[in-house]
């Protein structure tokens, strides 16, 4: 039986999977896969209705689009509150897909401060010394405002469907901004050497940092598996953070 599955939220060689690819190798997945273990079509929907479905998704429209003006034209063409409405509009279809293929617990990450990360604040010439752009913040915290009206919305209209919402940009915030509260010593520098003044991904062969359990980055881009282990223990046990429900609670519906 498969426990636990990813579908290529990474890139590898210069190919990133959107969601609808992504969603594509599940509905494979599902079809050709997981449909041979089970006696029935109804034994299967039960299996996948209990199953929990995890998505951190949004960054890349931002990082490697709407805020690359010199390649896309994208924000050229749509201020930050339609931008926002249009990748809204486009989840809310992939979460009606990923429902009729049997999922029904889901659970959302909110995109992060990501006018705070390396690629971004230590860019040549950045006038910000190296301090979050604000500015950047507040275009995607109007993506993250729609979010808990969409799920709200779903919840309604997708009978037996259950949408959480995983705060993890206030938290991404505060650990930048207070480091020694989560453990950390440097919630501004990449922990593995990069290209560009620390604007891109690892240098490859070239060792790490020496404590990647107190930085914040681990390159340019991502987090550091300390940071990302405390998103995952709030949401696993924190109600607040993870709401309507914490990932305990969500088992057990």
């Amino acid at each position: 039986m498969l426990i636990a599955l990813s579908y290529g939220g990474g890139c590898l060689q210069g190919k990133c999977l959107n969601l609808k690819e992504q969603i594509d190798l599940f509905q494979r997945t599902v079809l050709s896969d997981l449909s041979k273990h089970f006696k029935s079509s109804y034994d299967l929907s039960e299996y996948l209705s209990k199953s929990i479905f995890i998505l951190s998704i949004g960054s890349n429209d931002y990082i490697n689009n709407y805020l690359q003006p010199n390649l896309y034209k994208t924000s050229k063409h749509y201020p930050p509150q339609p931008f926002a409405q249009l990748l809204v509009d486009a989840l809310s279809q992939s979460f009606e897909r990923l429902y009729s293929l049997g999922a029904r617990k889901i659970v959302m990450f909110e995109i992060g401060p990501i006018g705070c990360i390396p690629s971004i604040t230590r860019k040549v010439g950045n006038k910000h010394n190296g301090q979050c752009v604000e500015e950047i913040n507040q275009i995607v915290s109007l993506f993250n405002q729609r979010l808990p009206a969409l799920f709200k919305n779903l919840t309604s209209t997708l009978q037996g469907s259950t949408f959480v919402l995983g705060q993890a940009n206030f938290l991404g915030y505060d650990a930048i901004k207070h480091p020694s509260k989560y453990g950390l010593t440097d919630s501004k520098t990449p922990c593995c050497t990069t290209w560009e003044n620390g604007t891109s991904g690892c240098i490859p062969l070239l060792p790490p940092c020496p404590h990647a359990d107190q930085n914040f980055f681990w390159d340019a881009f991502h987090l550091t598996e300390t940071v990302c282990s405390v998103i995952a223990t709030r949401c696993f046990n924190d109600a607040s953070f993870c709401s309507p429900f914490n990932i305990k609670q969500l088992i057990q519906l």
